[in-house]
């Protein structure tokens, strides 16, 4: 696809994040079977199979036009993105697990873990973006 002239940085960008939403979205989804199948979690109002798929592509897709905007308007947009999701994800996972939805403490602490794991696997695959893309063999395969 890198032949074609009509392609060019913003749609390896968002391919890019596209990619890393798949992935993401696959880690999720092992990491949520494995969660609830260990610890016995059972609520799923927030956290269940459609909002994985829905939310967890849309907000990679939406990082990967992010990192076009930082490659575009930064010198090192590439280290300062990564850098950037670096710090929002250790901020986000912090918060999660000092969120409380739940009176009882047991469901409340666990789906704090849940969340906190969802958010910190959406993190690494958003780091990974600028390395997908940089990476010949992995963006000559799928971009």
């Amino acid at each position: 696809m890198k032949n074609d002239p009509n392609q060019n940085d913003f749609c390896d960008a968002m391919l890019g994040g596209l990619l890393a939403g798949i992935v993401a979205t696959l880690a999720c989804f092992v990491y949520d079977i494995f969660y609830r199948m260990t610890t016995g979690y059972g609520p799923s109002e927030f956290i269940n199979v459609s909002s994985i798929i829905f939310i967890v592509n849309l907000i990679l897709l939406l990082l990967g036009i992010f990192y076009f905007a930082f490659r575009y308007f930064f010198k090192k947009g590439d280290l300062l993105f990564s850098l950037l999701m670096g710090l929002l994800t250790a901020f986000s996972v912090w918060k999660a697990f000092k969120f409380h939805r739940f009176t009882d403490t047991l469901l409340s602490h666990e789906f704090s873990q849940l969340l906190g794991g969802t958010l910190l696997i959406i993190g690494l695959c958003a780091m990974a973006i600028p390395l997908v893309l940089k990476n010949k063999k992995i963006s000559g395969f799928f971009i």
